[in-house]
């Protein structure tokens, strides 16, 4: 079996779940969300640190990210580009292949429609998976978790 960390990358918050994939059926063993401190640098330390914690810890075959999009803000994508920065240099430096979903990929899996809302995602994470997720955050990780390992080969 495959482990895989899913993250659904925030500027505040990070969300995480990590999932056993296999053939029958996914298995989510944990989810979370990491909360960063509103000051630059130390959000991106933080993250560091917490993304390092939990590789240590799980020691995941891959890592599955929701993609960019572009939002009404550019100073939001700036910032969002810069978490994904961390993520995927903490991703490099322990040697594990990233795989990118988008927004559009990832409510498809979950939900079936491609333009969901997040309490649409987060009711559907709980239906499927009988935990309700503590932040859109943790709930969209377990999406991406979800859509990974049902798309990936």
């Amino acid at each position: 079996m495959i482990k895989v960390l899913a993250i659904d990358p925030g500027n505040y918050k990070t969300g995480f779940s990590l999932f056993l994939k296999d053939k029958s059926k996914p298995k989510l063993i944990k989810s979370g969300t990491i909360k960063l401190p509103r000051k630059k640098p130390e959000n991106f330390k933080v993250l560091f640190h917490e993304l390092n914690s939990i590789i240590e810890e799980e020691n995941p075959d891959e890592i599955a990210l929701e993609s960019s999009f572009y939002g009404k803000n550019p100073q939001t994508i700036i910032k969002l580009g810069e978490v994904r920065g961390i993520i995927l240099l903490t991703a490099s430096l322990h040697n594990i292949p990233v795989y990118e979903y988008t927004p559009q990929q990832v409510k498809n899996a979950i939900t079936g429609y491609g333009w969901s809302k997040k309490e649409e995602i987060s009711l559907m994470v709980e239906k499927i998976f009988g935990i309700k997720a503590e932040t859109f955050d943790e709930a969209d990780a377990i999406a991406v978790g979800f859509c990974h390992c049902l798309y990936s080969t």
